[in-house]
């Protein structure tokens, strides 16, 4: 019951947060720069993710309960088919992005999908900035899965039992409501992302390949406006 109690307190905490971030987060970049949203956002994120996984230790919660296993039950041949659909769509992904970075035409033909005033305002501009945004890439990948994806999905569980679909549903819901910062259409638009990555994970029951394909995602919008006038 405690650790039900905890875990939902500490998850509505982050939606509340990150709700309020949609006000706040266009004057911070304007008055502190990008850089420094990007620092706080890294650091914020990552001490979350440390405080739960000492509270999952401390409940005792199995690792695979909350998708922290190298790979899916052996004889479980439905997870394996997930298992191995992933990794494939983290190949495609990863080889999409080395072709964003190293060709200017796609990063053009790719910038009207990132027109959004926030996300202009929000994506590196610089080369610097674009090595931080990765280290802010990679830590949303690891983090928001495992909140979003490994424990979130866990709590729902120990409330109601749904089929996956639904829970994919909830999750992918709460996920979008999450990035209100994005505006409407960020919402709707990661609450998609987010139901296609909790029917991966909860498919499989193994959380790095959708972790290292929601940072690949990320890493894609690095480059978009680096450099544009050089384009």
């Amino acid at each position: 019951m405690l650790e039900r109690l905890i875990f939902t307190a500490i998850i509505g905490y982050m939606l509340i947060v990150q709700i309020f971030n949609a006000k706040l987060i266009r004057p911070l970049i304007e008055t502190k720069g990008r850089a420094w949203v990007y620092d706080q956002t890294v650091k914020s994120a990552w001490g979350l993710t440390l405080l739960i996984v000492a509270l999952i230790f401390l409940f005792q919660v199995p690792p695979s309960e909350v998708g922290l296993t190298f790979a899916p039950e052996t004889g479980n041949e439905q997870a394996w088919q997930v298992f191995f659909l992933s990794c494939i769509l983290v190949a495609f992904t990863l080889v999409f992005y080395l072709l964003v970075k190293t060709s200017s035409k796609l990063r053009r033909a790719l910038r009207p999908y990132y027109e959004l005033d926030l996300e202009k305002l929000l994506l590196p501009r610089t080369k610097n900035e674009e090595q931080a945004w990765s280290a802010v890439s990679v830590t949303a990948g690891v983090t928001e899965e495992f909140i979003f994806r490994g424990v979130l999905l866990y709590t729902i569980s120990l409330y109601i039992e749904v089929p996956n679909l639904t829970l994919a549903l909830i999750g992918g819901a709460l996920f979008g409501m999450a990035h209100a910062y994005q505006g409407i259409k960020g919402v709707v638009t990661t609450g998609v992302v987010g139901f296609g990555l909790g029917l991966l994970y909860l498919g499989m029951g193994v959380l790095w390949p959708v972790m290292v394909l929601h940072a690949l995602l990320d890493l894609i919008a690095g480059p978009i406006h680096v450099d544009v006038k050089n384009d």
